[in-house]
């Protein structure tokens, strides 16, 4: 039996109808032939003979041919679709001649690689696998692992082999890639891919999530509050029960100020932080609403103990000046304030 590595060999020259002393009129050659990989045929055609017309053909199916601009070399590109032999033929019309030549190759199967692996993972775990090949597959192939920012995790051997990565944050968002190659040398090879979905927890750090930030009372202002993790976290911040949702823009007054808790929640986990808000506002006070809010009060109250002092006298001075009219025989006299004491006779006391 043939082994698989040599089933695929460059033809050399065939025989034709007539043999010059310089070689053969007509030979044909191929390039490494893979099942559902094209490959090249070759027909060289000598100098003697004036080609007209050249048909290459495989399994007796004819390929377009391209012919060189002297006409003495005539290329197809094949493809077949099963493995095992190939019949290769090359006919060339020269005048009234026709010269023909063919072969038989052996078309090997390079098959697409089974790659054993998880479609997600967690940042900070480490993730295995395996790369192997299907049921039949000749025992040259062998088989490569690579990983897109993580590089060459097995180099080419012989199949099957297991790998393993430590999965990072910033392969998240689609960036890790893991391919398993499957090649005979030298011959083209085969792959198969398979992207990984990275989980993150969430972040909250202080770029997306700044711990102090200032707003102006009367203009419209919005917590900046994002977190970093996969699946993307759902974040929410309130202050003494009040929920304010990042993000949106809202009316700010100097209620708003104070110390938010932010939290950020996904599949994985919830990230906290304080954001403290500041809000800035105009602290001058108008002067009419000062005079008729505090000094006025104050007019007033004086005003009403001046009207009320004056009435207290009226009522005293009213009172002696009856008592002088029509004293009552007991009755002291009444004494003014810083006054002496009146006599019973109504005259002044010594």
């Amino acid at each position: 039996m043939v082994a698989p590595a040599l089933l695929a060999l460059a033809l050399g020259a065939l025989g034709v109808v007539a043999v010059p002393p310089e070689g053969p009129l007509v030979s044909l050659s191929a390039s490494d032939a893979v099942v559902r990989m094209p490959f090249k045929v070759t027909c060289s055609i000598s100098r003697a003979v004036p080609a007209t017309n050249v048909t290459i053909t495989a399994n007796n199916r004819s390929w377009p041919v391209t012919l060189s601009q002297d006409g003495h070399q005539a290329t197809a590109e094949v493809t077949v679709t099963e493995r095992g032999s190939v019949q290769l033929g090359c006919t060339v019309h020269a005048g009234s001649r026709k010269l023909q030549t063919n072969t038989t190759i052996q078309v090997f199967y390079v098959p697409v690689p089974l790659l054993n692996v998880t479609n997600t993972a967690k940042a900070g775990t480490e993730l295995r696998g395996q790369c192997s090949l299907p049921p039949g597959a000749v025992s040259d192939i062998q088989v490569k692992v690579v990983a897109t920012g993580h590089g060459v995790l097995v180099d080419f051997k012989k199949p099957p082999v297991t790998f393993s990565l430590l999965v990072r944050e910033e392969d998240a968002g689609g960036r890790l890639v893991v391919t398993c190659e499957a090649k005979m040398f030298p011959d083209p090879l085969r792959s198969k891919s398979q992207q990984i979905h990275v989980l993150v927890k969430p972040q909250l750090d202080m770029e997306l999530c700044p711990p102090q930030q200032n707003w102006t009372e009367g203009q419209d202002g919005i917590l900046n509050c994002r977190a970093k993790g996969t699946p993307e976290p759902q974040v929410s911040c309130s202050k003494d029960g009040n929920f304010l949702t990042p993000g949106i823009f809202h009316p700010i007054n100097r209620a708003h100020a104070g110390t938010y808790l932010c939290r950020a929640t996904n599949d994985l986990g919830t990230a906290e932080r304080n954001v403290t808000v500041w809000v800035q506002y105009n602290a001058s006070v108008p002067l009419l609403p000062v005079l008729l809010g505090t000094l006025l009060p104050v007019a007033v109250v004086i005003l009403s103990l001046a009207v009320g002092y004056l009435l207290y006298r009226q009522g005293k001075i009213g009172e002696y000046r009856l008592w002088r009219r029509h004293p009552r025989p007991d009755a002291q006299p009444l004494r003014p304030q810083g006054g002496s004491a009146a006599a019973p006779n109504g005259s002044a006391a010594p």
